[in-house]
Formats: C-alpha cells, structure tokens, sequence
C-alpha cells in the first residue's frame, strides 16, 4: 500500500515540463491518472507485447515502471514501442489482423482515452452506441426495432476494411479540432505512426488505420465515424434516422428511391474521406411483406450484431400480427454449437458439477446477450446441451438412454438451477 501511495502523491518533474511548457505544450498528467489507468487496463487481456513484458513481471514492479511511464509522459519523453501483429480468424474464413501494445503503452493509451473521451462524449451523436458508456448493442438493436416498423426501406453499410483505412492526417485535424491540448495530438500521433512488428519479425511503419487492439483504438475510431458520417447525416439528412454502432451502420428510408439516393451520395461523402463502402455486403433492404401469410417469395432481412431482423408472426393478445423482430442468426447460432461441441462434454471426468462449472459461464453469457428480446430463443441450443448431458451419463454411469434421462430429470427436480439454462429449457 505505501508504493501505491508513494506512486500516486509524487510530484511532477519539473525540468522537462517547464521546456514543454516554452514550446506551448501543457501536460496535465498525474500520478494518480496513471495508477487509475494500470487498474482498468490490467482486468483486460493477458498478452504480452514485443516487448515480452508480463502481467506478473509488471505487478512485481509496477512501483517503478509506473513512476517511469508517469514521467515520461508528464515531460513529453515517451514514445511508444512497435505493435505485435496477432491474426484471428472471421467468421467468413478470412483472418483479421490485431495490434497488441506493449502492456506500458496500453496504460498510456488508458491515460490519454479517459481525457480525450472527456472532450468527445457531448458532441458524439445520441445515434452512436459503439465504444460508449451507458450505451450498448442492445440499445442500438432497441432503436432500429423501433425505427424498422416505421420505415420499411433499410441501408445496411459495410466499411471495407475500417479500422486499416482511416487516414492518419484527417484523424489528427479531428482530434485537434474537439480538443485543443496539444499534448493529446502528439501522443495520438506517435501512436498511429508507431511501428508493426509481423508475425515473421519483420517490421514496418504504419501508413494509415489506428491497430484493433489498441485501447485508443475504438475511440479514435469512433471520433473520425462521428465526423465522416453522423455528422454529415446530421447536416444533409436530419429527419433521416439511423443506428450506429462502432462501424455497423444501418440506415432508415420511407422510400426505395430515398435510401438509393442516400446510398450514393455516402459513397461519395465516405471516398473523399480517404475510405470505401463495401460493394457487396452494402445493400438496400425492404423490410414489407404481405400480410397473407400464404404469401410466397423472399423474405427481405438484415443482419446486425450477430442479431436477423426480418418479418415474423407473433402472438400479441391472442392474435397474430406479422412484425419485425431481432433473434439470433444462423451464423451466431452455429458459432454457439460449435462452441458447445468443443467442449467435448461427455468426456468430462468428475461429478457433474464440474460439467456445470464449465458450461455455467458461457451459457448465461449467451443468455444475456441473445435472448434479450426472447428468453426462448436458443431453447434448440439448449435441448441440444441436454442431449449432451444425456451423453456424458452414458460415458460416465453407463446408463443407457432412459435411464439417462430419468436421472437428469430427478437431479433438475431436486436443483433446477444447477444448470444456467434449465430455467428455460429443463432436462427430460
């Protein structure tokens, strides 16, 4: 506890601060801004950076290594290290490359986000949900449920390579011009214009885009969308609604011809700002169907946040109405049994509640993120982890069938909540 306190109350460095101070630069930074920054950044992921350094090895010496970052930072010495390039595979088979910081330069970044975050959050758009506090991809489904009964024309807008393309020069002027310390554009600067180190050792300075990995990456993102489209919609368009979250646009139109002639003009908007607009994930959708339900033909659908809208017969007060709702899609459904056959349940060793243990977690986290508009939207799933179940039984007490069954459903009667999703989907 002293370390912390002798970190937190150290004075700043004078010297350094007051030549900064001659050339018009002003850097605020605290002690205990940084110690805030190394508690938030450490509850997130664990890999290292090119420079090897570990979690472990960091909280050994976080006295020290703190102070020194702090006084780099408040004197205007540091500069970042070269980003550790990491591929991830996506969902369409491509890979998605991430930047990983060093573990000091994450707590730069923390530092610096928390005070430009500050100066952005007023002007962000109310439409904006990606990145945001108090704001999420449930609020931003809520929205474009609302705005899709109204309007049954959709834009739904695909960045092409987002986070790669965003053109270093025009960010910069976008964070100059919502806040004005000049110490904020320079540590901004150095970050984009920080080294990559690939997979194959080689390394290579950055032309454009701010790295997915990075802590001031989603923000800085998010910064030049608000200038490049909510801003612009606000100006052009300004009955026109639209959900954004992060780069997952969509877009509401009361007529076909109105969305293409928006279509059009944002691709012009997004080309002169040094970006492009996917030509094939990019499309005008109509959301209206017939309301015959022997009516043949396609039905039109968009997807969002793992999320498919498209029209639905529901009970409402004992009559059917044909409405457009969010539920899971095929692809998030397919991910979530893939996960599930990972886990190789039925070779699970132990009682039970070591299976329960395991699969807990994940499932109520599907929970709380899919079935948010229905509970029973991934009952299938459930059924299909109940048969699961019935598995290891057979592997583990070598029972048949039945007699599986006869046993998990004595064990849900005497604890139904061992398991998170028996409260929508109980064993046999």
């Amino acid at each position: 506890m002293h370390k912390m306190t002798k970190l937190v109350n150290t004075k700043q460095p004078k010297g350094m601060i007051e030549l900064f101070s001659k050339q018009g630069v002003s850097i605020p930074i605290t002690t205990a801004m940084v110690w805030e920054a190394y508690q938030h950044v450490k509850q997130g992921g664990e890999a290292a950076g090119t420079d090897g350094m570990t979690w472990e090895h960091l909280h050994d010496h976080r006295s020290q290594l703190l102070y020194q970052l702090w006084a780099r930072l408040a004197s205007g010495s540091y500069f970042p290290k070269a980003v550790k390039e990491v591929s991830i595979p996506k969902r369409d088979g491509s890979k998605r490359v991430l930047g990983l910081p060093t573990l000091m330069d994450r707590i730069a970044q923390q530092v610096v986000r928390v005070h430009l975050e500050k100066c952005l959050e007023p002007h962000f758009h109310q439409n904006s949900y990606g990145y945001r506090e108090g704001k999420s991809m449930h609020n931003a489904l809520n929205k474009a449920k609302f705005n899709c009964h109204q309007y049954p024309y959709v834009i739904t807008l695909d960045i092409k390579s987002y986070f790669d393309t965003i053109p270093h020069d025009k960010l910069l002027k976008a964070v100059q011009f919502y806040c004005r310390e000049k110490w904020v554009g320079l540590y901004v600067s150095r970050w984009l214009k920080s080294g990559v180190m690939h997979e194959d050792g080689s390394q290579t300075q950055r032309q454009s885009g701010t790295p997915q990995g990075g802590v001031i990456s989603p923000l800085l993102a998010n910064l030049y969308l608000h200038v490049v489209f909510d801003g612009w919609m606000q100006r052009n368009y300004p009955g026109i609604r639209f959900e954004r979250y992060a780069d997952d646009i969509i877009i509401h139109a009361r007529r076909e011809r109105i969305a293409q002639s928006i279509l059009n003009k944002l691709k012009s908007r997004f080309t002169e700002c040094g970006l492009s607009i996917h030509p094939t994930k990019t499309q005008i959708v109509c959301l209206e169907r017939s309301q015959s339900k022997g009516t043949s033909g396609e039905v039109h659908c968009f997807e969002m946040g793992g999320f498919v809208f498209k029209p639905q017969w529901v009970k409402v007060e004992g009559e059917k109405k044909l409405l457009i709702l969010p539920s899971p899609s095929k692809s998030a459904k397919k991910r979530i049994m893939d996960k599930i056959r990972s886990l190789r349940l039925h070779t699970r060793t132990g009682s039970i509640y070591v299976v329960a243990k395991l699969l807990n977690p994940l499932v109520r986290g599907w929970q709380n993120y899919y079935c948010h508009f229905i509970k029973r939207d991934l009952n299938d799933l459930w059924r299909f982890v109940n048969k699961r179940l019935e598995k290891w039984c057979k592997w583990n007490k070598r029972m048949g069938l039945r007699k599986s069954r006869r046993w998990l459903n004595t064990l849900y009667k005497m604890q139904p909540n061992l398991f998170a999703h028996w409260s929508v989907c109980p064993a046999y």
